[in-house]
């Protein structure tokens, strides 16, 4: 801004001295200005492909440590090297391309800006030798003009190169902001039912994950929810804890729409635990707590309802003790129960797991079974069951199927009355851990 502001100032000045000569080189800076913009469309658009070539090679980084095991074990890390050479490559080559576009458009303005000024100068002295001195004048005004008409050019261009940047993460900061559920005021002091009713959710227009579901819950009901695979259970987790926001339908705490409650209460009374433990490179201590105003009593009464507080005093330094994804490892199962015991530790009404068995060993199964078995009562709780096992601390069972409310019953009920559960029952009696099909 300042530059232009001193370009303007400059010309001015120039024009009260010669205002032919400092107009005619006014007019043409102007038409180089024009004459540039394809640079700058050039530019922009090969910003725009730099942004989305340094969007895949960070994925791709990513995407190779996440996988690096499978990488071995199939052997295709060199597969998968040449892949990330090859992002390497494209992003680089954009790199120099935007360089050099950024760099040739304030050259060719500079060097345009001096031919027109020799240009001006000849013509003038032609005209004869009585405008030596004003042209003389007009000449360094316009140089140091042109000085900072280089720079609004500079700033332009970039400004034009940054724009697929700063659109892509406009366009993103949107898609959450429009996906943000919408939060009320009124207080919420206890969960005493939950409800859906003819709940339905799509991702895309006329293809439905959930469609018509209707169920009622009361305080302190343990609740088991299964299906096949992409039958929409976790989409209907996520409505639960209010991560999405049904399109269809009404989500009810107490007989009131959830949407009427305060956010911060709900998280209050609320917790879940992931299919996929995620711990945070802290102390154990630090990982259940997890940036809460919770003191150790807290933690450690967490720790014991989640069956991992013997796991933990029996290691050296405790609920010191470092973990997390660049620590020393601890087993599946005592991650999962960290996780757990953070759930719990901030004491919530409802309890939400996905999938808490599924990949532990049977002793941790057993450890989590403890636990969940210890809750009962104590607070609601939902679970997507991926072992048949899961389901004994269950009083009633969620069949979910083609993203649709099929039965909701006792176990008693559905193993008398349901095809699917009765199906799924007979299958993991004979499978590894009576796995779900």
């Amino acid at each position: 801004m300042i530059a232009f502001f001193s370009f303007l100032v400059l010309m001015g000045t120039a024009v009260a001295l010669n205002a032919v000569a400092a107009l005619a080189v006014l007019g043409a800076a102007i038409v180089l200005f024009a004459a540039l913009r394809p640079l700058n469309v050039i530019g922009a658009r090969r910003a725009k492909a730099l942004s989305k070539a340094q969007l895949e090679y960070a994925g791709g980084v990513s995407e190779m440590s996440r996988l690096a095991e499978e990488n071995q074990v199939f052997g295709v890390a060199a597969a998968q090297r040449r892949r990330i050479g090859h992002l390497i490559g494209v992003a680089e080559m954009l790199v120099y391309r935007n360089a050099t576009v950024n760099r040739l458009a304030p050259a060719l303005y500079q060097s345009a800006v001096y031919l027109i000024l020799v240009g001006g100068l000849a013509a003038l002295y032609a005209a004869g030798p009585t405008h030596i001195a004003s042209l003389s004048a007009v000449v360094l005004l316009i140089v140091r003009a042109g000085t900072y008409g280089q720079g609004v050019q500079g700033s332009y261009q970039s400004l034009r190169q940054s724009l697929p940047f700063i659109e892509r993460l406009r366009d993103t900061a949107k898609r959450y902001r429009d996906s943000i559920p919408t939060a009320g005021r009124r207080p919420l002091e206890s969960v005493r039912t939950i409800a859906f009713d003819e709940v339905s959710f799509s991702y895309r227009a006329g293809r439905p994950v959930l469609s018509d579901i209707s169920f009622d819950v009361k305080a302190g009901e343990s609740i088991g929810v299964i299906g096949p695979s992409g039958a929409g259970k976790s989409t209907l987790i996520q409505l639960l804890l209010q991560l999405r926001e049904q399109q269809q339908g009404r989500y009810l705490i107490n007989g009131t729409p959830v949407q009427e409650f305060d956010r911060g209460d709900w998280h209050r009374r609320v917790a879940y635990v992931p299919q996929e433990p995620r711990l945070i490179h802290a102390s154990v201590a630090d990982n259940i707590r997890y940036y809460r105003e919770l003191d150790e009593d807290a933690l450690q009464r967490a720790a014991r309802l989640a069956r991992i507080h013997d796991d933990i005093i029996s290691w050296r330094e405790g609920y010191e003790t470092t973990v997390g994804p660049r620590a020393d490892a601890v087993s599946g199962g005592q991650q999962q129960r960290i996780c757990l015991a953070r759930a719990l530790a901030a004491r919530p009404e409802v309890l939400v797991l996905d999938e808490p068995t599924s990949a532990l060993d049977p002793h941790s199964e057993m450890l989590i079974q403890d636990s969940l078995k210890g809750l009962r009562s104590e607070l609601t709780l939902f679970v997507i069951a991926h072992r048949m096992s899961t389901l004994d601390v269950c009083d009633r069972v969620m069949v979910i199927v083609d993203g649709r409310l099929v039965a909701f019953d006792t176990i008693t009920a559905l193993q008398r009355d349901n095809a699917y559960y009765q199906s799924a029952s007979t299958l993991a009696v004979g499978a590894a851990g009576g796995i779900l099909p």
